[in-house]
């Protein structure tokens, strides 16, 4: 009796752990199929001592009225068996999910099909019919032949002894379905272990491996000792060896499944049992306290309970999960001890991470926490490219980086020097010396995979597939090694430290991009002062420019000189857009306007510009010009042409003329002549100087607006003054193109004789 009711209590005991550490699992990390497929493994592996503990206890206190709850307790006894079939899953998607579960993931039910079949029978058939008479009705036909009575009733014997056959058949041979999936399982774990996974994890797949493998022979003796009936208590042997096993296979799973995918075995442990203490208050409080409630209402009223009863239970039910969520802020404050406790210093550490953006403040403030917390004299986090360009050409690290960044996951220095081909110490780290054999490997590495490897424990922190910083821990004061509880405390802040760098990262974008909008904003007023602010007031000329950059700043660029009777007028277009252009731009008019005591000479001025500006440009540069020199007193403009697009010269007697003669542009062969030509000005005689912004302007459509659009727009401006010249084409050019843009940067230049 005695050992009986300890065995139900280890039953009930390792049943409860199961299933709640299934809950808990659900609870806390839920959302990933190997999450789920764990729990499912628990769930099912606790429903075997459970029941177990159940059975014991019917048989040690026999009552009245328990032997209904014997048989239905009996029926579903084998509702553990869904075990095999969960643990298939479960090793389809740890620690990587197998090639195999990209097809089956749509079918899974398909391997539940056998043992629902088996429980159905079980419940409905076995034990409720006798196989050797399910046909007997076959020879009770009332038949008046004789043979065929004889024959029905061969037939009705035969059908008898088959389903007889077939029911202890399939209760002997489904053992070998629950083998075969077990087995199963164990060949995808072991394949696992031998593919290319952090050492790590490949550890706690072995113990796994060791686990089933205990598992499955321990249930194949429970199914020997079950047909050895000459053996005395063969069925309570049978059964004590199933539990053994569910225990065995359910507790390797929580061993080495915890600790490697969820928060820390210590973590979860702590809330399970949070959980199973709120479930037994509240059981506590309805037996002791609900039902003298129900029984005094009933002894004095006479009328029936069970409607109150079951109001008890749905408030109970809706309450509970709300208390126990302030169970668990309660202990967090008060058993835990909030300030001292390193869960919620990572918590508050976490809350400053959002509010930092600086960098280098946020390494030094992870640092200092986590060597106050962890009680180590050597933390750190650093990044990646920053400890990489600090050693840079150094394949020690770059391997060591590789390593760390290709398990995605906490590793421990142990780790990391297998991955880098390090042979360690056989007999374990316990052993004497082999700490010493340890730093002296260290110690032969190359100074960059040495910085990492002198750390104990290395985390890191990973930004979508990216690995961009990591989290390094040294050996501890008063501690040989970091537990799991604590490493996946490390592991939350890592995540968190990946969003406050990628929220410094955003931060500093925008503030670059505000400060470079500023100073191009700056460049750009430096660069409209460089250009004349208002044209000169001529007596029988009018003059109109305008420069529009498709950037905030361009390299066209515009000038007009006046001189007693002299007026120079240049336009000029310099290769490329952006602030590159803009100072070749700014160099080409400093460069031309201190040359001005050559205006009246162009040809003279040109070629000097072309000479400085071939030393002063890049190979990949160059600008073109037209230059001209107008003399007010003879109207003749005087010019040479660098490259430039042709200038229109609108007559007022009706001809548009376009003045076609080009020398090479700017900086390409210092010696260049360029050719001198001259223009004589009528009264309403217009000249029209723009840049390529104009004339190859496009559309939508991939059109260029060309020196036919312009030629056709310029046949309609007769009569027109510089100015409304110069609006009318840039309109023009803007209606053109549309909403896209000219896309290049648009300069006009328009010289008018009035009178």
């Amino acid at each position: 009796m005695g050992a009986s009711s300890v065995l139900a209590s280890f039953y009930f005991v390792s049943g409860i752990v199961m299933f709640f550490l299934a809950v808990t699992i659900i609870r806390q990390t839920g959302r990933s199929a190997a999450s789920w497929f764990t729990a499912l493994v628990l769930f099912f592996a606790s429903f075997g001592p459970l029941l177990g503990a159940v059975g014991y206890l019917l048989e040690i206190n026999p009552r009245e009225g328990t032997l209904l709850l014997k048989n239905l307790t009996a029926s579903f006894a084998y509702v553990w068996e869904f075990f095999f079939p969960s643990l298939v899953l479960f090793a389809l998607v740890f620690p990587r999910r197998h090639r195999v579960w990209g097809f089956i993931r749509r079918f899974v039910w398909v391997l539940f099909l056998p043992h629902l079949f088996h429980l159905v029978l079980l419940i409905f058939l076995i034990g409720r019919v006798n196989p050797a008479r399910m046909f007997r009705s076959v020879a009770d036909m009332p038949v008046s032949i004789g043979a065929a009575s004889a024959f029905f009733q061969r037939l009705s014997q035969l059908l008898n002894v088959f389903m007889d056959l077939l029911f202890r058949a399939h209760m002997q041979l489904f053992t070998v379905v629950n083998v075969a999936y077990a087995g199963f399982s164990l060949l995808i774990l072991v394949g696992a272990a031998r593919s290319d996974i952090p050492p790590r994890v490949k550890r706690q797949v072995w113990i796994l491996i060791g686990g089933l493998g205990l598992c499955i022979v321990v249930f194949s003796l429970a199914r020997l000792v079950s047909v050895l009936e000459w053996f005395p208590g063969h069925e309570d042997a049978s059964i004590a060896f199933i539990n053994a096993a569910l225990v065995i296979g359910g507790g390797s799973i929580a061993y080495a499944i915890v600790r490697h995918h969820f928060l820390g075995l210590r973590m979860i442990a702590r809330r399970g049992i949070l959980y199973v203490a709120a479930a037994a208050i509240f059981a506590t409080v309805y037996l002791v306290i609900i039902r003298q409630i129900t029984a005094f209402f009933s002894r004095f009223s006479g009328g029936r309970v069970e409607i109150l009863e079951t109001a008890f239970i749905v408030l109970f039910i809706v309450a509970f999960q709300p208390v126990l969520a302030r169970v668990e802020e309660w202990s967090e404050r008060v058993v835990m001890r909030e300030r001292r406790d390193p869960r919620s210093r990572m918590r508050v550490l976490s809350g400053e991470l959002l509010t930092m953006i600086d960098g280098k403040v946020m390494q030094e403030r992870v640092g200092s926490e986590l060597r106050d917390v962890f009680e180590t004299d050597e933390a750190e986090l650093v990044i990646v490219h920053d400890l990489l360009d600090e050693y840079e050409g150094d394949p020690g690290l770059r391997r060591a980086v590789d390593v760390l960044c290709g398990a995605g996951e906490p590793m421990l220095r142990s780790d990391l020097l297998e991955s880098l081909g390090v042979e360690l110490p056989r007999k374990g780290f316990l052993k004497r010396g082999a700490k010493r054999e340890i730093d002296a490997a260290v110690a032969a590495l190359p100074p960059g995979a040495k910085r990492l490897a002198r750390y104990d424990l290395l985390v890191p922190v990973m930004h979508d597939v990216e690995c961009v910083a990591a989290i390094l821990l040294g050996s501890r004061r008063e501690h040989d090694r970091y537990n799991s509880e604590e490493i996946a405390l490390v592991s939350m802040l890592a995540s968190q430290v990946a969003s406050s760098l990628h929220n410094i990262d955003l931060l500093k974008e925008v503030v670059e991009k505000r400060v470079m909008e500023e100073e191009l904003n700056i460049a750009r007023s430096i660069q409209q002062n460089l250009l004349p602010s208002t044209p000169p007031k001529l007596d029988g000329y009018e003059v109109a420019a305008l420069s529009v950059s498709s950037q905030q700043v361009g390299g066209d660029y515009y000038d007009f000189l006046h001189r007693e009777k002299y007026l120079a007028i240049a336009v000029a277009d310099v290769s490329g857009k952006g602030v590159p252009a803009s100072l070749l731009m700014a160099s080409l008019q400093a460069t031309l306007r201190s040359n001005m005591d050559r205006m009246e000479r162009p040809v003279d001025l040109v070629s000097k510009l072309n000479r400085m500006m071939g030393e002063a440009m890049a190979e990949d540069k160059f600008a073109t010009l037209f230059y001209g020199c107008l003399d007010m007193d003879r109207n003749v403009l005087a010019y040479t042409n660098a490259g430039h697009v042709f200038p229109m010269f609108m007559r007022a007697k009706g001809r548009l003329d376009a003045l076609d003669y080009s020398g090479l542009i700017l900086g390409v062969i210092p010696d260049y002549e360029y050719e001198l030509h001259s223009l004589a000005f009528e009264i309403g005689d217009t000249l029209v100087i723009t840049s390529d912004g104009v004339t190859e302007a496009a559309n939508a459509a991939g059109e260029f607006f060309g020196e036919k659009g312009l030629e056709d727009l310029l046949s309609t401006l007769r009569g027109r003054s510089a100015a409304e010249v110069r609006d009318a084409v840039v309109d023009g050019v803007k209606k053109f193109t549309g909403p896209k843009g000219a896309g290049d940067d648009l300069t006009i230049l328009v010289l008018r004789r009035t009178k």
